[in-house]
């Protein structure tokens, strides 16, 4: 899930963009393709943060059911992970599902930054 929310939030950002440079000429046809570099960092950057506050608290559970079952036996469930959500959240409240978000956050930025404007680059040397 937390793939297709980032993808998807890059790309309605690129088309964002590219509409709104392309508003007042005629000529030139909106598209994400046109954009420059820092541009696609830009989209990029903001792709990964919205990405990673958005699914920061899954990511928590995540975590800490995979940390759990290296000492069980059985795989984690569904269950499990409500189970443990509804722990945390009762014994230190709902702030210990965000601990440490701030920072994973902000390292999305530069670290989406990064990646999907090559990615852009890469898809479109094999098209």
């Amino acid at each position: 899930f937390g793939r297709s929310l980032y993808m998807f939030t890059y790309e309605y950002l690129k088309r964002s963009m590219s509409e709104r440079q392309h508003v007042d000429i005629d000529s030139n046809r909106a598209s994400p393709a046109n954009l420059s570099i820092p541009q696609r960092m830009i989209c990029a950057a903001s792709a990964g943060m919205t990405c990673w506050a958005f699914i920061y608290p899954a990511d928590v559970i995540r975590s800490r059911l995979y940390s759990q079952s290296l000492n069980s036996q059985s795989l984690p469930t569904t269950m499990d992970g409500i189970r443990l959500a509804q722990q945390m959240v009762r014994e230190t409240g709902y702030q210990s599902l965000y601990r440490g978000m701030p920072i994973s956050v902000a390292r999305a930025g530069p670290v989406a930054a990064a990646i999907l404007p090559v990615y852009d680059y890469m898809l479109d040397m094999i098209s």
